[in-house]
């Protein structure tokens, strides 16, 4: 009897000890599969997000160009850029700021660039009449007509210190809106003799102190004032062929002076678009041909991103102000700015963002980076061609190309 109890314990402990392994394998199975499973939802997640962001991005491209402001231009540049390789469409999206005259020619056909930003240090020696030649030069050398830019504001941020021209801002406390239309007018006659086509000018921001950002550059914190500037500084420039840029949406406003690299804009997005939209509103209905983004992190509107690499305020400018025109980034290189990314290149963030162009120093980076993003399907071909063709359209409407 004892003999059977013994044998009969040590078979349920054998059998207890089997069936243990046994529950435990399952289990470990069980997490396994349940690991993999969260796993392969994590990854459709992410591909989902990706795929819905791509479309965003699309449909922000379509809607920019159905019925836009260079409608008229629309199958000349469809027809233009079915012809353009994947190399080309893709500097065609850039507007290099040339660093060294010597090289401009030569880069802007090795990279097909859509343009140049020039600035004082490429003209600081240079008369009228030699800064025309050389700009005709450069536009001899394109293959593809390009956008020769400058950010002639007036005051500190000029290119051209030897003509004199003040701030905005000095002009009016000195002489009200006569002072600054005279000026402007100046301005946008000597800039279109010269053979420039776009000046990223007028600052519409509206700080309203000395100790905030913008205040030098800027005319007046009253936003009918500041409309009124908008525009008049579009139809004007924009008549002698000088396109603006309005800038910086969606506005620096009352930002605090700062050393940071990297600005915060802290008030509430009612504050913004009640406020600091409305030069621009007046500016894109006047036909503005370009905006320009900031590089500001605008908390109430989009906390993870700057303005420039933001979807959000991308969709804000189309759809809630309708602009149809070119989106630009301000400088984009300037500062460091991929934890605001979201893990790409800047310049590819910045396309999958909504902008048309970017203004780059470093442009053969920005080139090498948007190509691969292009190649390996983060930037798909649709989106690519939408942005130069809305590029090259631009460049027929304002007489570039014919």
């Amino acid at each position: 009897m004892k003999k059977f109890i013994i044998i009969s314990t040590i078979l349920i402990l054998l059998a207890g000890g089997a069936f243990g392994y046994s529950l435990y394998h399952y289990l470990g199975i069980m997490q396994a599969e349940k690991a993999l499973a969260d796993a392969e939802a994590a990854t459709a997640e992410t591909q989902q997000e990706q795929e819905e962001a791509a479309t965003e991005a699309e449909n922000l491209s379509q809607t920019a160009s159905a019925g836009g402001i260079f409608s008229a231009y629309e199958q000349n540049a469809k027809d233009y850029v079915q012809n353009l390789s994947t190399e080309q469409m893709v500097g065609q999206l850039l507007l290099g700021v040339c660093s060294d005259t010597d090289d401009a020619k030569t880069d802007i056909t090795r990279y097909s660039l859509g343009g140049f930003l020039f600035t004082d240090s490429n003209f600081y020696d240079m008369g009228e009449g030699e800064v025309k030649d050389f700009v005709s030069s450069v536009k001899e050398a394109a293959k593809i007509a390009p956008i020769c830019a400058v950010r002639e504001e007036g005051g500190y941020n000029t290119t051209f210190p030897q003509m004199g021209w003040s701030s905005p801002r000095n002009y009016y406390e000195s002489g009200g809106m006569d002072a600054v239309k005279t000026a402007e007018n100046e301005k946008a006659e000597t800039l279109a003799s010269m053979g420039f086509n776009l000046n990223l000018a007028p600052v519409v921001d509206m700080p309203e102190d000395y100790n905030q950002i913008m205040y030098s550059r800027s005319l007046s914190s009253d936003p009918n004032t500041v409309s009124a500037y908008a525009d008049y500084v579009t139809k004007t420039s924009q008549g002698k062929g000088v396109s603006v840029a309005l800038k910086h949406f969606p506005g620096y406003g009352t930002i605090p002076d700062t050393t940071d690299s990297i600005v915060v804009d802290t008030r509430d997005a009612k504050t913004i678009m009640d406020n600091d939209s409305k030069p621009f509103k007046t500016g894109i209905n006047a036909g503005a041909h370009f905006v320009m983004v900031s590089n500001v992190v605008v908390q109430n509107m989009d906390s993870g991103h700057t303005a420039a690499l933001s979807s959000t305020i991308h969709s804000v400018l189309r759809e809630e102000m309708g602009f149809t025109g070119v989106i630009i980034t301000d400088t984009l290189d300037e500062t460091d700015y991929s934890d605001y990314s979201d893990g790409h290149k800047t310049a590819v963030q910045a396309i999958l963002a909504g902008n048309d162009m970017m203004i780059v120093k470093d442009y053969e980076t920005a080139y090498t980076d948007i190509l691969a993003a292009v190649n390996d399907g983060t930037i798909s071909k649709d989106i690519l061609t939408s942005k130069c063709e809305k590029v090259i359209a631009y460049k027929y409407a304002n007489g570039l190309m014919s």
